[in-house]
């Protein structure tokens, strides 16, 4: 990553001015609020210090937030041989319409939001990138990727900073997805594209740090002011089925111990079932089952889709009391 490009446009979280690197940490140029962020292994700490959710010094050691890392080398190898419970043939070709999409864009500016590790497909688009390029890849979360900490609440970067924001199985993992959704079009140049995967009908797997799900309108409505290029099932209602099978074992557990048995064993029991979505993925019927949605779309000046269009735009079978 090109140091020097990534410098010029990072701000302060807090106020959104600009940060100067001042010995081992930033500084923020404003002299009303005066914030630091330190650093740690070469990766700037942008975490707002009044943030509720995180401090900075959470992130200075290389402690587990979000992601769970294993030393026992057993327990590495059966988490390698787990399969996937969710059947995703989307993402790929999506990312390579993307790369399609982004092509005459000179130099690109890419920032990925829950990005230390890589999502399903992304290695298509990280491959049209040249050395001019700049690819941002943001958590609250260490990981090989992560290239700076940062909450999606309040991203430290300035306005019309890229050309691409991604936030791949993230936003039912932050407080309020509306306002990061705000910040992501606050960064994100005119004309820029937006893209974001979230799940629908899929249980808790972030602990703690799981809070919300979206039915197909309901994850258009939080894209509103983005006119849509795509969107649609990542993954239907097999591997929906899958999820609820799988967590209908763990129902049972009545210690963390159980539970991990359990999860671990109702995987290999059920994600066949996955399967089933290389053909329901196809029907127009999954759209109110599936376990996940895709969007895609590109800032216009002015755009609104207004909740009458909103509305008109519902793809399933499910029936109003006016029908």
């Amino acid at each position: 990553m090109n140091l020097s490009s990534l410098e010029q446009i990072i701000v302060c979280p807090c106020c959104k001015n600009k940060l100067t690197k001042d010995g081992g940490h930033y500084k923020c140029t404003s002299e009303g609020c005066n914030s630091t962020y330190p650093v740690f292994n070469g990766i700037p700490i942008l975490i707002n210090p009044h943030n509720d959710l995180f401090e900075q010094k959470d992130f200075e050691t290389e402690g587990d937030i979000f992601f769970k890392t294993y030393s026992n080398p057993g327990i590495r190898f059966l988490k390698r041989i787990q399969p996937d419970i969710t059947y995703n043939n989307v993402s790929e070709r999506n990312y390579a319409d993307i790369a399609a999409l982004l092509k005459g864009e000179k130099p690109i500016r890419i920032l990925v939001l829950g990005g230390s590790v890589d999502g399903v497909g992304i290695t298509h688009l990280k491959n049209i990138l040249k050395k001019e390029d700049l690819l941002v890849e943001t958590d609250v979360s260490y990981g090989p990727n992560t290239t700076v900490i940062c909450d999606a609440h309040e991203i430290p970067f300035a306005d019309e900073s890229f050309d691409l924001v991604i936030a791949q199985a993230v936003l039912e993992h932050v407080l309020d997805p509306f306002l990061c959704v705000r910040e992501m079009s606050r960064v994100l140049k005119e004309n820029g594209l937006i893209y974001a995967e979230t799940p629908f009908m899929q249980q808790v797997h972030g602990g703690k740090y799981d809070f919300m799900r979206f039915t197909h309108l309901g994850h258009r409505r939080m894209f509103r002011n983005f006119n849509e290029i795509n969107s649609g099932v990542i993954a239907g209602a097999g591997s929906a089925l899958v999820w609820s099978l799988k967590y209908f074992l763990t129902s049972f557990a009545n210690s963390k111990k159980v539970d991990r048995v359990l999860s671990y064993g109702g995987t290999f029991l059920f994600f066949w079932v996955k399967y089933f979505d290389l053909i329901l993925n196809k029907t127009r019927g999954s759209i109110d089952a599936a376990s996940g949605f895709y969007f895609l779309g590109r800032k216009e000046k002015g755009y609104l889709l207004s909740d009458k269009e909103l509305l008109a735009s519902y793809r399933g079978f499910r029936y109003s009391a006016e029908e």
